[in-house]
């Protein structure tokens, strides 16, 4: 039995409305099935589901909330969509997908959702602080926002993310909980070459972890000291995707691991459980990918969405060269870091390369779609996310590499990095 408070009573009884009733239902449910004693406040949520995750029954239930009255009462916003809204025709998106984000996008708007369309969306002012307890419902940013910053939100799906950010609050369990936040995996990579692991490394070391850690808590130790966000970014977007953690430890990072004994809240492992050899690194590549053909319609960056720093990048490896004829090069990103490239220049390089910045998406998933309608089979990327998503959601053949290894193979139009063979 959950003790809800009077304000909450009053929720679920329909005092409010009835689609803060339901929220509150659906809260009141998920809090039974894991013996959540009470309802806790929540300071940020961020929901994920796009056309493909919601279909035509969640467009219409989402409707149906605001409808009845339901609005957000914390600050809420919006992983990325299928498409750039503001180019949907020159990207020749089929009308039945546009009647349909149009839907979604003017439902966001009653609700009080702010449609960043982002995956980076703690970039853009939803920046939850340390202890703080959130509802994020995207595993990527959810792993990033338990061990980066120190909030806590378990791995939430869409309806009780949504749920939490109309009632403001979120069923107690899971790593809401202290006692449930401690380590329980020691995993030491110290047997790796790390000074020279590029960032689909540390993405490959990922995709490995995840699936020997399950939905264990993980403590790393023997990282480097100097290791840079993306690295860290490419570890825990991926362990997600192979695993089911919420959290990863990594000492001298995560706030609540400053030592090995604190993130275990008392004395570790004598000796690892798991080791790292790079023979795994490399089977990961080989493992991720899953394209044989060389030659390669698309290259597609933005898995989590790209960065300025990472544009840029790209923009250097590219040198002014112009992409092969029959291949594509897509960089996803936000709007607002759009507008940062068109002011430093970057912009017009990359249109002079022939690669295009398309905004309010993702590399993973939604574009997928119809991007098939046009004859798109085999696509590059250097997010081993993507690439999972995009091959066993919607059947693309997919090459992971590093970001040289796209950006060449934009280039010459067949994939320049490691196959299976070597």
């Amino acid at each position: 039995m959950i003790n809800l408070e009077t304000e909450q009573k009053e929720m679920l009884r329909g005092s409010m409305g009835p689609g803060v009733s339901k929220a509150m239902e659906i809260l009141y449910a998920y809090g039974q099935c894991y013996d959540a004693r009470q309802m806790i406040p929540v300071t940020s949520v961020h929901v994920a589901g796009n056309f493909p995750v919601l279909m035509d029954e969640g467009i219409e239930w989402l409707e149906k909330l605001a409808e009845d009255g339901a609005r957000v009462s914390v600050f809420t916003t919006k992983n990325p969509e299928m498409f750039d809204l503001e180019r949907a025709e020159a990207l020749n998106v089929p009308t039945f997908y546009q009647v349909r984000q149009k839907r979604i996008h003017e439902v966001l708007k009653k609700l009080g959702i702010i449609p960043t369309y982002s995956c980076h969306h703690y970039l853009v002012g939803n920046v939850p602080k340390f202890g703080d307890h959130i509802a994020w419902a995207s595993s990527g940013s959810q792993v990033y926002a338990n061990s980066v910053i120190g909030a806590r939100s378990n791995r939430d799906g869409d309806h009780v993310a949504l749920a939490a950010a109309i009632t403001g609050v979120i069923p107690e369990w899971g790593l809401h909980l202290t006692k449930n936040r401690k380590a329980e995996v020691l995993v030491d990579v110290g047997r790796l070459d790390l000074k020279n692991f590029s960032t689909a490394d540390y993405k490959a070391l990922g995709w490995q972890l995840g699936k020997k850690i399950g939905m264990k808590i993980p403590a790393f130790v023997n990282l480097p000291a100097n290791i840079d966000i993306e690295a860290i970014k490419g570890i825990l977007y991926t362990i997600t995707v192979t695993g089911a953690t919420g959290l990863v430890h990594m000492v001298g990072i995560t706030p609540e691991a400053p030592t090995l004994e604190a993130a275990f809240a008392g004395p570790p492992p004598k000796t690892p459980d798991i080791t790292v050899s790079q023979n795994e690194i490399d089977a990961a590549y080989k493992e991720i990918s899953s394209s044989s053909e060389k030659k390669v319609d698309l290259v597609i960056f933005g898995c989590p969405q790209c960065t300025i720093q990472e544009i840029k990048e790209i923009t250097a490896m590219l040198d002014g060269r112009k992409l092969n004829s029959e291949t594509r090069l897509w960089i996803c990103t936000s709007r607002w870091v759009k507008t940062l490239c068109e002011r430093m220049g970057l912009l017009d390089k990359l249109n002079a390369s022939g690669a295009d910045i398309v905004c309010d998406i993702g590399a993973a998933d939604g574009p997928h779609l119809y991007l098939r309608e046009q004859g798109v089979r085999v696509i590059a990327v250097n997010s081993a996310k993507a690439s999972y998503y995009a091959h066993n959601l919607f059947g693309m053949e997919t090459w992971f590499g590093t970001t040289r290894q796209c950006v060449e193979t934009a280039v010459s139009g067949k994939w320049e990095g490691k196959n299976h063979e070597n």
